[in-house]
């Protein structure tokens, strides 16, 4: 009897198409990892461009909130006059808080 060679090329058929299943999903696997790659240096490019961005925005407040600025645009543009003195002092008894304190404590139980 003579053997014949179906079942040998269906196998080999099988075979090839396996191997080439998984040679597509690989190179599918790499494109999409290639992909997020970019994605991800995209990204960190952005962060570092807001991140200096953040910083320069940080320094310039800090310069035009410094008081020596304030102070001095106060002077020459709004024409102001810096008080050195207080206006008026507030003092106080700490016994006579105390007295009053058991007052009211007394008053309320």
């Amino acid at each position: 009897m003579k053997k014949s060679s179906k079942p040998t090329i269906f196998l080999i058929i099988t075979l090839l198409l396996i191997v080439t299943l998984f040679a597509l999903v690989i190179i599918g696997l790499k494109l999409k990892n290639e992909q997020f790659l970019l994605q991800k240096d995209k990204a960190e490019k952005t962060y570092r461009s807001e991140s200096q961005r953040k910083i320069k925005l940080t320094a310039e407040y800090q310069t035009v909130t410094a008081e020596e600025r304030i102070v001095a645009v106060a002077k020459s543009d709004l024409g102001l006059i810096r008080n050195i003195e207080p206006v008026f002092i507030i003092k106080y008894n700490n016994n006579k808080i105390e007295e009053i304190n058991e007052t009211l404590k007394e008053k309320y139980e």
